[in-house]
């Protein structure tokens, strides 16, 4: 019994029909879409602005409560006598931190200047030391004094951190340029600044703050 001849197709005509196969295929899902330039470098819609949330904490929050910072000798001397009563009083905390946040104010003169802070003598009898932070400014400390930053309102924590950096960069090209353009031995300073503490300050280790209002006086 004779079997029917299988009729080949060219191998030209195979390759033809593989490529217009696929290319109707990539035609009707495309590979890679090209978006025009603009579109590509737009920001989402949604996009957390950090800068600008930090502006708006500046003026709506941080300087109104710089009208209720604490006499800072008379934290010091509550951060002597019992470090813990001193936080229920004076100061806050931050969820499961050990280290209590403090807002103060204090008139004091520059006894010294290095690159980064400068050594205020405070204007009480005991002559209370401190320092005043001139260089680059880190951390959490000046978002979270206020307590008014809804910490849980943002599940991304790197919103949180660009706040709090955005908010440092304010302090910088603030009140820290202002003090840093100023600061001499001898020149007179009010201020309110922010700190946080874990153990009492001393003698040995002064208070290290964070200027958050800055007036320059003359010397005496």
């Amino acid at each position: 019994m004779s079997e029917t001849p299988r009729m080949s197709i060219p191998r030209p005509l195979q390759w033809l029909s593989v490529g217009v196969m696929t290319a109707l295929a990539t035609w009707w899902v495309p590979l890679v879409r090209i978006k025009p330039l603009d579109t590509a470098l737009a920001p989402a819609a949604d996009a957390f602005d950090a800068e600008a949330f930090a502006r708006a904490f500046w003026t709506r929050d941080l300087e109104p409560a710089l009208a209720t910072a604490a006499p800072l000798a008379g934290v010091l001397e509550a951060l002597r006598d019992d470090a813990a009563s001193a936080c229920r009083t004076f100061g806050r905390t931050v969820g499961l931190s050990r280290s209590c946040l403090y807002l103060v104010r204090a008139t004091g003169t520059i006894e010294s200047v290095s690159p980064n802070e400068c050594r205020v003598v405070l204007d009480v009898p005991d002559g209370d030391v401190v320092t005043l932070t001139t260089g680059l400014v880190f951390g959490t400390t000046v978002r979270d004094v206020t307590g008014t930053v809804d910490l849980a309102s943002r599940a991304d924590s790197r919103d949180l951190a660009a706040v709090a950096s955005a908010i440092n960069k304010l302090v910088v090209t603030g009140p820290i340029a202002a003090l840093k353009g100023a600061a001499a031995p001898g020149v007179v300073v009010d201020f309110v600044a922010c700190g946080q503490v874990q153990t009492a300050p001393s003698a040995h280790k002064p208070w290290k703050l964070i200027p958050l209002r800055v007036t320059i006086g003359a010397a005496p």
